[in-house]
C-alpha cells in the first residue's frame, strides 16, 4: 500500500514524508519498528488536499481515502487510504463499517506567529480532541470514579451528533493558519501535542529513506523532528514498552 501510494505522489508530484513511529523505524531500524503495526505519512496541508482530490477521482480498484469530508461514521480528524479488499475492526465503542487495512494520512498546518497565541492554540486543540474521543470511547482506563461516570454518560448524550462533526471542527480549527505563510507548523489534528511544533523550514526539501529494502521521501529535517517528539531517538525504550499500541482484528470482505 506504501509503494502505491509513493508510486501516486510521484506521479502527481505530491510530497509526503514518512512521519511518526514510521520515520522513526526508518532511521533507526531501515524499516518497521519491530513492535509497531501500522503506517504513518504526512503531507503539508497543501499537498494534503490535492491529494485526498486526486486520489479517489482515479477510482483506484483496491484503494480509496477517506477522511470526515466523504465518510460520515469517520469521526478521526485526519484522513486514512484504507484496502477496499479487506475489513479492518478496531475496539472503539462506535465502528466504521468502512474500514480497511489503512496507512494513516496526517496534514501539517500553519501555527500562529506569536508564541503566546500558539499556546492558547494547543490547548484549544487539545480540549476539542478531548471532546472528539467522547464520540467513540465510553471508557478511558485512566479515568477513575466521577471522572468516569461522566464520561460515560457523555458518551451516550453526544450519540445524538455526527460522528464526523467534531473531526470537521478540529480541521476548521487547524487550516486557519496557512501552510505557506507560517514560521512553525504541526500537525496539529493529532499526534503528540504541542511536541509536534517545527520551522516549517525542514519541509523545504524531501529526502529518500531505506524501509524494508524500499526507499521513501522523508522531510529533510528528519531529525528536528524526531527530536521534538521523542528525545534521544535513537536510544530503545525498556523492554516493558516495546508493545503494539493498536487493538483490531482484520478479515478478507
Amino acid at each position: 500500500m506504501l509503494q502505491f501510494v509513493h508510486d501516486f505522489c510521484v506521479e502527481n508530484k505530491i510530497s509526503y514524508s514518512l512521519s511518526g513511529g514510521t520515520l522513526l523505524g526508518a532511521v533507526r531500524h531501515k524499516g518497521y519498528i519491530p513492535w509497531d503495526d501500522d503506517i504513518d505519512i504526512m503531507m503539508t496541508r497543501p499537498d494534503y488536499e490535492r491529494f485526498y482530490r486526486l486520489f479517489n477521482a482515479q477510482n483506484h480498484e483496491n484503494y480509496k481515502f477517506i477522511f470526515s469530508n466523504n465518510e460520515k461514521q469517520y469521526f478521526q480528524p485526519f484522513g486514512k487510504v484504507i484496502n477496499q479488499k479487506t475489513l479492518l475492526c478496531e475496539h472503539y465503542d462506535r465502528k466504521i463499517d468502512s474500514l480497511g487495512v489503512y496507512i494513516d494520512v496526517f496534514p501539517v498546518d500553519g501555527l500562529p506567529e506569536n508564541l503566546t497565541q500558539r499556546q492558547q492554540y494547543w490547548k484549544k486543540i487539545a480540549k476539542l480532541k478531548n471532546i472528539n474521543t467522547l464520540l467513540y470511547e465510553k471508557s478511558n482506563k485512566k479515568e477513575k470514579g466521577l471522572k468516569k461516570i461522566i464520561r460515560f454518560i457523555l458518551f451516550y448524550l453526544l450519540r445524538i451528533l455526527p460522528a464526523n462533526l467534531f473531526a470537521k471542527i478540529i480541521n476548521r480549527c487547524a487550516i486557519k493558519n496557512p501552510f505557506e505563510s507560517s514560521e512553525y507548523v504541526a500537525c496539529s489534528v493529532f499526534g503528540y501535542g504541542q511536541k509536534e511544533e517545527v520551522p516549517k523550514s525542514i519541509y523545504d526539501k524531501y529526502v529518500l529513506l531505506d524501509f524494508e529494502n524500499k526507499k521513501f521521501f522523508a522531510m529533510q529535517g528528519y531529525d528536528t523532528y524526531l527530536k521534538s517528539l521523542y528525545g534521544d531517538y535513537m536510544q530503545l525504550p525498556p523492554a516493558e514498552k516495546q508493545i503494539a499500541k493498536h487493538d483490531f482484528e482484520v478479515y478478507w470482505r
